[in-house]
């Protein structure tokens, strides 16, 4: 049959072809010369079918007859005349064994190796290493784990699988922004994420907008979660993720990879017949997990009364301390009478079933000189919360071309699409419907607040605290929108000037374009004028490098040697315009052109950062390694004096099982330590110097100079410093069937930038300085194990935990705390306090005497506990984390699930604060029908004992606002995180699947149940910012449970 030619055209002009008949790879038999013949053709990986460049083959019966593959995995090799068989290796694939004979095209694959302690994984720079030569923790997932997880942001699939990693999801719904910690928090208030790596090209992370804790009646804000960069990736494009923990793992990277690194390595083409495809399909629906467990005894009112009017039911909206419910017929705010009675499914009524649906398409092929992969992805998510929504459309373009044996192309690039419909308010803010779905009053079905507003467009009064919104006003009037249109692209070109030695060059882009709009309409009780405001942000990161390596085995006699040299260039630019506004023309006209009263702002900022940097890996006899490494940064956001840093990295392995003779139980052992400095947390562009503006007409009509900012510029500035220090171990046992990695590690954080208060006598608010010192010790423990594995029963396990002691040793002088987050009405705060971990929760207990006597502020016949000095209630960042997963496989039918933990930090919750002050709480029982006994002494020491009539116990209730350590719980958590159960279709039994290569589907359950919990009426996890103020929950959006069914075809 005639060959069939293909070609394939993917973006950025790279045009490749595939021939059909040739696609398979091919073994000759050459003729004779002598006593020897020569054999030629190509080495691939069988997990990815793509060339292997550096495998050895070598004759069986004469191991000195050997050769190595190129960068396209071909080779000759002379082999007498009687040889039978070849051997072909590489680190991190199998051995194989091919027999030789006369047959052509045949394909010569390796697997890769099973056993993870003979694998090859991608370290910094997209190195590849074999883990025997790794001097620090490193963990890396497959593809197949954020393919079958369907998250809409891939870094919330990582929670419970890595030791070390404490991810925090946020309560701002499922476009909202992913907190990722590695090894502890490292700045006392700067940047806490790792660096994320895509293809060997940083990306930006920026979370555009994180939310506060809330605002004042009568000042707007819309209070929203914008998201995070590693968002945009697609999860049925990734090939793996890889975590580097330690220091010396990311010391490469320079300043921004000081909290460690994250690599994402997503799909390529391979060499194979024809063209491939590949159509992945899913649908998830999600609820609230949970919902709070109020009392449904006593109804809405006041004094243990109902009411009794349309002002009065107006008034007592959010108040649930009136009478015992009788199912009679009470006025509502309305002014319609309703039933007394309780209504316990206002969440379930409130919120709607939120659904995601995933298609994507993947085309890929290729030959041994070119190949590629094109992808699409069409995501719709509908939320929980009504009218909210979100689409992303994504391209992803992958393909390689090997020009020549010593010149090579690759191209990468994606473009997403993201357009979000109404994003929720969260906190304290105004438009948060959250607000009154939990606090309406208990006999109040909440369905009649709907649709929020009336005839007039006017919001509905159901409460007498205007920002308090009506929820379906919120949802139905106050809308914002924002559309984000991103590209990530690089383009890397590779020469290889001998098989030892390569330079290779890359350049790569990251850009965005990001428009925003939020409107509350002047219908709304709490501004009866109207806001709009609107911001178009552009950020542009451009990434440039070239790298010269060069590899030597047995360099001299059994040491083998790889070390790269390569320089950097990062340019960051950010672009923005704000634009704030109020006083609509017009009604229910939501544009900006339609507000009264207009102000704008072009905040920018470019910042540049140059690299040089070195590495060299040594190993002698496969058996003992030693790895440096060097960087140098300097940066344009610091002066002259101090814009530079250096960060030197040592590390050394140990392979003891090859020189200690083990037990036979002992498979492997391997002892590894490493030393690493990193810099860190550079200010802000422009930081400096102070800058100033002109005022018009400030004195006479004439212009004044006046300075811009309330904070004090520092010139003197320079990077912090992280140092860390990790010893650990690698063992298998049992013939590697069961592995256990090790870790402890100290990370040392000095002179870190911080914003801090000042007098206000200085003429200004903050200051940036360099000080402080704070320490992060841990253990990290990873047991994993193929337990049963047969024919057709297998069964996975592995376990993970880690414990992180943070402490802040040092701030500056006689600075001895810094806050970084305050709650609404600041009953709380989370701070950095000398001595004691960060994130710590600091409020108020009950004021005891020396006795141990509780003090009251007696008033009338009612009371209230007296307010104690402001001490620490609790720590808002968990030392303790755990995951356990399970995989089990019988012929084609598998199942899985992880079970994680957190134990040890505690949670603020402001939902539980104000169900106490509403009277919704079950400890608001308490005296309800015969009174509150309270004993104690009043400030002045005289005894205090008496009953508070329940008339009376909403000040008393209330009063507890001021006693925060009342709603500071343990936070500690123990969920079933995930489960999936998968069937692989037997294609082959079915004639018209026949010609497929595969097909499965999958059920998928996120966030099922929580096992163990101390959290009364919220979720533990329920933080509404993914920002450094870890500890505080309040009126967020709820969590949810999904589950889905999964389709994945390949042709």
């Amino acid at each position: 049959m005639k060959a069939k030619l293909i070609s394939l055209v993917f973006i950025g002009g790279v045009i490749f072809s595939v021939n059909a008949k040739e696609t398979a790879i091919k073994t000759h038999l050459f003729e004779q010369k002598s006593s020897q013949i020569e054999i030629s053709g190509q080495v691939i990986g069988q997990d990815d079918g793509m060339p292997i460049a550096g495998a050895t083959i070598y004759a069986k019966g004469n191991t000195k007859t050997a050769t190595i593959t190129d960068e396209t995995g071909k080779f000759k090799l002379n082999v007498p005349e009687n040889e039978t068989h070849i051997i072909i290796s590489y680190m991190g694939y199998g051995t194989l064994e091919y027999k030789l004979d006369k047959i052509t095209d045949v394909v010569i694959s390796l697997k890769p190796a099973e056993n993870v302690l003979e694998q090859v994984l991608v370290t910094a720079l997209g190195v590849k290493k074999s883990t025997k030569a790794i001097s620090y923790a490193v963990t890396e997932l497959k593809g197949t784990e954020f393919t079958k997880a369907k998250e809409t942001n891939i870094t919330s699939a990582l929670a419970g699988k890595i030791a070390g990693v404490n991810v925090s999801g946020t309560a701002t719904g499922p476009t909202g922004s992913t907190r990722v910690v590695i090894r502890g928090n490292g700045s006392l208030n700067g940047n806490n994420q790792p660096m994320y790596v895509v293809n060997d090209l940083p990306i930006d992370n920026t979370q555009l907008n994180l939310p506060g804790t809330g605002n004042a009646p009568g000042s707007p804000r819309i209070n929203v979660d914008r998201g995070d960069g590693t968002s945009v990736i697609n999860p049925d494009d990734i090939k793996s993720i890889t975590v580097l923990k330690g220091g010396t793992a990311a010391a490469l990277y320079g300043a921004n990879a000081a909290n460690g690194v994250i690599l994402i390595q997503t799909k390529r083409g391979s060499a194979q017949k024809g063209i491939g495809a590949e159509y992945n399909t899913s649908f998830t629906f999600e609820t609230p997990a949970i919902k709070p467990d109020w009392q449904y005894e006593y109804g809405s009112g006041d004094a243990g009364q109902k009411p009794l009017t349309q002002a009065k039911a107006i008034e007592y909206g959010r108040w649930s301390w009136g009478a015992k419910m009788d199912g009679t017929d009470v006025i509502q705010f309305d002014g319609v009478k309703r039933p007394y009675s309780p209504q316990k499914d206002n969440i379930k009524n409130f919120y709607q079933t939120g659904t995601t649906f995933i298609n994507s398409l993947a085309l890929s092929g290729g030959t041994d000189k070119a190949s590629g992969r094109l992808s699409f992805m069409n995501m719709d998510n509908q939320g929980i919360v009504p009218n909210t929504s979100f689409n992303r459309k994504s391209v992803n373009i992958a393909s390689n071309v090997n020009v020549t044996n010593w010149l090579k192309f690759d191209v990468v690039a994606q473009y997403n699409i993201d357009k979000t419909e109404n994003r929720t308010t969260v906190s304290d803010a105004e438009a948060n419907p959250n607000w009154a779905t939990y606090m309406i009053g208990n006999t109040v079905d909440i369905r009649n607040l709907s649709p929020g507003y009336d005839a007039n467009g006017r919001e509905i009064a159901w409460n007498p605290v205007a920002v308090a919104t009506n929820p379906y006003f919120a949802v139905n009037k106050i809308k914002n929108s924002d559309t984000k249109n991103r590209f990530i692209g690089m383009l890397n070109v590779k020469v290889n000037f001998t098989p030892e030695l390569f330079l290779q060059g890359r350049i790569g882009q990251d850009y965005t374009n990001y428009d925003f709009y939020a409107y509350i309409p002047k219908t709304s009780l709490n501004n009866p004028v109207g806001y709009g405001q609107g911001s178009k942000v552009k950020l542009s990161n451009l990434n440039s490098e070239a790298i010269l390596n060069y590899t030597k085995k047995n360099i001299y006699k059994d040491f083998s040697l790889n070390a790269l040299l390569g320089v950097n260039s990062r340019t960051n630019v950010r672009d923005e315009v704000r634009i704030d506004g109020s006083n609509f023309v017009l009604d229910d006209f939501y544009s900006l052109t339609n507000l009264a009263t207009i102000t704008y702002a072009y905040p920018y900022g470019k910042t540049k950062t140059n690299s040089v940097y070195a590495a060299a890996d040594l190993d002698y006899k496969n058996v003992v390694f030693l790895n440096f490494t060097g960087r140098q940064d300097w940066f344009s956001t610091l002066s002259k004096d101090n814009n530079k840093i250096f960060y030197p990295s040592v590390g050394t392995s140990v392979i003891l099982s090859d020189i200690v003779k083990m037990p036979e139980w002992i498979s492997f052992s391997k002892v590894r330590a490493s030393w690493a400095q990193v810099g860190g947390a550079t200010p802000d562009p422009y930081a400096l110097n102070q800058s100033y503006s002109m005022i018009q007409g400030g004195h006479n009509g004439q212009y004044l100079q006046s300075t811009t900012g309330s904070r004090v510029p520092n010139s003197t500035l320079s990077p912090l410093t992280s140092t860390t220090v990790e010893v650990g171990t690698d063992m298998g046992f049992f013939n590697n069937r069961l592995n256990l990695d090790f870790a402890w590690y100290n990370r040392e954080t000095t002179n870190d930038i911080v914003e801090t208060t000042i007098s206000n006598a200085s003429g200004a608010r903050t200051a940036l300085l360099n000080l402080g010192k704070m320490k992060n010790t841990g253990v990290e423990l990873l047991l994993s194990g193929k337990i049963i594995n047969n024919d057709n029963f297998s069964w996975e396990a592995s376990i993970n935990g880690s414990y992180n002691k943070n402490t802040v040793e040092s701030l500056t002088g006689q600075l001895n705390s810094l806050t970084m987050a305050t709650s609404v009405n600041g009953y709380v705060t989370v701070n950095s306090d000398v001595g004691r971990p960060y994130s710590t929760i600091k409020g108020y207990k009950p004021l005891k005497d020396a006795n141990g006597n509780t003090v009251y502020n007696v008033s009338g016949n009612t009371a209230t506990v007296a307010q104690g000095p402001l001490e620490e209630l609790g720590q808002g960042v968990h030392p303790w984390s755990a995951g356990i997963s399970n995989e089990f496989k019988y012929k084609s039918v598998s199942f899985s699930f992880l079970i994680d933990g957190k134990f040890g930090g505690d949670l603020y919750s402001g939902t539980d604060l104000y169900g106490t002050r509403m009277g919704l709480t079950k400890m608001t029982l308490e005296g309800r029908e015969n009174g509150l006994p309270i004993s104690g002494v009043d400030p002045k020491g005289n005894p205090v004992n008496m009953v508070i009539a329940p008339a009376d116990l909403r000040t008393y209730y209330d009063g507890l606002r001021n006693i925060s350590s009342y709603f500071v719980y343990d936070a500690s958590f123990i969920k079933l995180r995930q489960v999936i159960i998968g069937y692989q279709l037997p294609i082959e039994k079915f004639g018209f699947l026949s010609k497929l290569q595969g097909a499965s589907v999958s059920f998928i359950a996120r966030n099922l149940f929580i096992l163990y919990k101390k959290t009364p009426n919220v979720d533990p996890e329920s933080v509404f910012s993914a920002g450094n103020a870890q500890g505080i929950e309040q009126f967020g959006v709820p969590r949810t449970r999904s589950f889905g069914l999964s389709l994945n075809v390949k042709f």
